[in-house]
């Protein structure tokens, strides 16, 4: 028997706005160019329109932290700007900041938790055909979508891993038709992943996995074999579908990292990520402290690099491919404290632990959707953990907007779930 979710009250028009968006923001994220910022900028004139209403409105400690963390992210992009940018040089820390505009308006209009799982098929769905039609009617070298192949590809696979988590935690209140959509997405955004070949991802997923699955096996046993059966599954699926792509991509790492080593060439994607970390790990621990400045770090980089020391392939580039380096370098010890402090507040606030699912007993339902967006929420920070070992997604558009505005979305929808259980009437909560 399919169990509905709690019947809930009409939903205002801010709160349909918000639901608009929840379902835009993954939805649309890799089929159009910017299709991340769709969902946002619904949030922000949400925001804007109703700033006589969400401002008196009470938060939840962990909605303050999250927002003041966002501040805090703001002030670390401002202060490593580049000097020489004009409009660029507030891009990033405005979107920050009112990122935490759009959170304190989301949480007191919230979306409803569907639209999310909606929106997740269809941006992986999405992702999937873009990747075919570019690779096989395109004959590209690599799917890069509408923006940098590694960005596609990472958020692709982050948007296929929630989905799989999504749907494994609400498996037994699904129709056929659902599961079927949802298992057809999760092999499209992970077949995305693969045909953009961007080989830090994968390393993400491995470090992902354990923890998430760990999770769901804690609250939901029997639907955990379920989920890590078929994750097997569809992971030899593509690995078979797609095994001259991927033995090619490990052949051509495998080149490139003896080449560093024997011969110090750090002309190719894999040496010239290695030498950069070799720069940044020597000269960050001359100034570990206070850091060396955006412009102290060019000025230096392009200084070793005439003198022979580094290779001059990493003087282009502005960042180090590394996002906890490239803090350091930069900001000084600050940069990472902050930096960790922005991947570990949300796994503290979206953690499924038993505390916070207990209440859920009352309907099966609403706990299913609840363990499904607490997993949802700690799956993007672990994952861009891993993404940060190889590449600064927060220097890139896509990088910030995808994060700031699913957990913020997962964060609020859960607030959509917690008013559906406090309307429960008694005779229901007493059953």
């Amino acid at each position: 028997m399919k169990l509905p979710l709690a019947v809930a009250q009409p939903a205002s028009w801010p709160e349909q706005l918000s639901t608009v968006a929840a379902f835009a923001t993954p939805g649309l994220a890799l089929w159009l160019p910017s299709g991340y910022s769709y969902g946002a900028v619904l949030l922000l004139l949400g925001a804007l329109l109703t700033l006589h209403r969400w401002p008196r409105q009470p938060q939840s400690a962990w909605t303050w932290a999250f927002a003041a963390a966002m501040l805090a992210m703001a002030v670390l992009w401002a202060l490593q700007a580049d000097p020489a940018e004009s409009f660029g040089r507030a891009d990033r820390p405005a979107k920050y900041t009112l990122g935490a505009m759009c959170l304190l308006y989301v949480t007191v209009f919230p979306p409803r938790p569907k639209a999310l799982l909606a929106g997740l098929v269809v941006g992986t769905v999405g992702a999937g055909a873009i990747a075919v039609w570019q690779m096989y009617g395109l004959h590209a070298e690599r799917a890069w979508g509408h923006t940098n192949a590694i960005q596609y590809g990472n958020l692709a696979l982050c948007m296929a891993a929630m989905l799989a988590l999504y749907a494994g935690a609400v498996w037994a209140h699904m129709a056929w038709a659902p599961r079927v959509l949802c298992v057809l997405g999760v092999a499209a955004g992970l077949n995305a992943s693969v045909l953009s070949q961007s080989r830090g991802g994968w390393l993400a997923l491995l470090l992902a996995l354990p923890v998430l699955l760990g999770w769901l096996a804690l609250h939901q046993r029997r639907v955990f074999k379920v989920v890590s059966l078929g994750v097997v599954a569809l992971v030899l699926l593509l690995s078979v579908a797609n095994r001259g792509v991927l033995q090619e991509r490990w052949k051509l790492m495998e080149q490139e990292v003896q080449g560093y080593e024997q011969r110090g060439d750090a002309g190719n994607s894999v040496g010239q990520r290695l030498e950069h970390w070799r720069f940044a790990w020597d000269i960050a621990r001359e100034r570990p402290l206070l850091g060396w400045g955006f412009a102290g770090y060019m000025a230096e980089k392009a200084r070793r690099a005439e003198a022979g020391q580094y290779h001059r392939s990493i003087v282009e580039y502005k960042f180090v491919h590394n996002e906890f380096l490239d803090q350091w370098v930069k900001l000084g010890v600050a940069g990472p404290l902050v930096l960790l402090l922005f991947y570990a507040l949300p796994i503290a606030m979206f953690a499924p632990l038993a505390s916070r699912m207990r209440n859920y007993r009352r309907d099966a339902a609403l706990g299913a959707h609840a363990l499904a967006l607490r997993l949802c929420g700690t799956c993007v920070p672990i994952l861009y953990v891993g993404f940060g070992l190889t590449q600064v997604f927060f220097a890139h558009n896509s990088g910030i907007m995808f994060y700031l505005f699913m957990l913020m979305l997962c964060w609020a929808a859960l607030h959509s779930l917690e008013r559906q259980l406090a309307s429960l009437p008694v005779a229901e909560v007493l059953a």
